[in-house]
């Protein structure tokens, strides 16, 4: 089996921290000590569902890009710069510049490594 390079442990480390950040901002919206929101009971309930939401798929992601899934990790590729790109279209103050970061870190990890992430796993001669 192939060493795993630290970088590519440095990026599930940014994963799992995004997974916390959503699954986070769920409960804060879920038990209502978001400052910045309206006071909608029906927006907090699907933004608080949306975001635990989104925890669950990274998490699965996750699961399955540990298990170097090809298509997870075009998923995960994918998630993150939507992200990127969602958090420069709104408006930026220090917390968006702060997740904007973590969310481009992995980006450039799952680039850099690409080819440990999608090489094929060796596999096992079934001739005795």
């Amino acid at each position: 089996m192939t060493n795993r390079p630290l970088s590519v442990t440095a990026n599930y480390v940014f994963i799992l921290l995004n997974i916390l950040i959503w699954l986070a901002i769920g409960i804060i919206i879920a038990v209502d000590v978001h400052p910045a929101l309206p006071d909608i009971p029906a927006m907090k309930g699907i933004l608080a569902t949306l975001s635990l939401i989104i925890a669950g798929i990274l998490l699965v992601l996750f699961i399955f890009i540990l298990k170097r899934n090809r298509i997870a990790f075009f998923l995960a590729l994918a998630f993150f710069a939507a992200t990127s790109l969602l958090t420069i279209i709104d408006d930026v103050g220090l917390s968006d510049i702060i997740i904007l970061v973590i969310n481009i870190i992995p980006i450039i990890l799952f680039i850099k490594d690409r080819a440990w992430y999608l090489q094929e796993k060796p596999k096992i001669n079934g001739s005795i």
